[in-house]
């Protein structure tokens, strides 16, 4: 069938069809890289197999509620602030269930549970400064008032980081993250 404007509607439909397919497969190439780079992390620092670090990886994305890809960008991210080993470590603490300790060991004895891992201070204060840049980045209200409040809770978020970092020792005091 030819359409108002001379062109096959058949022809236009494929076309269109082929385009998008091609906007998805171009999706995919870049969600397996980051998703394939994270797994590499993981293995490499848990000391797994691949297939293990991608199944751990699944866990702490469902354990979080995140699409894959997007827990495996921001566990990329983390490493870049933190190191590998710190991230992977925050990442996947703040994903598993508290361990049960041996009869007669208490949290308080020198053996941390899950919750009590400063780690998870670092993590979830990465978390807020993330959310914060974001918010800001993505605001799309150019009003200075409300560019300065963003700003502010970047620096706070920012400020905050700093502080759990140094509170760990990850961090020296007086240095900036």
């Amino acid at each position: 069938m030819v359409g108002d404007n001379g062109r096959d509607d058949s022809l236009t439909a494929r076309i269109a069809s082929l385009e998008a397919e091609i906007v998805g497969l171009r999706k995919a190439v870049q969600t397996r890289t980051v998703i394939g780079q994270a797994t590499g992390l993981i293995s490499a620092v848990q000391g797994c197999t691949p297939q293990e670090g991608f199944q751990l990886l699944v866990r702490m994305s469902q354990h979080h509620n995140v699409k894959l890809h997007t827990i495996a960008l921001k566990l990329l991210d983390l490493s870049a602030e933190l190191g590998p080993r710190q991230a992977v470590r925050a990442v996947h603490a703040s994903a598993e269930p508290e361990p049960e300790l041996e009869p007669g060991l208490e949290p308080g004895d020198g053996h941390l549970a899950v919750a009590e891992w400063p780690g998870v201070e670092v993590v979830n204060a990465a978390r807020g400064l993330v959310a914060a840049y974001d918010a800001a980045e993505h605001s799309g209200d150019d009003r200075p008032e409300v560019r300065r409040r963003l700003a502010d809770q970047v620096e706070s978020a920012g400020r905050l980081l700093a502080e759990k970092l140094t509170e760990v020792g990850w961090l020296a005091p007086g240095q900036s993250a």
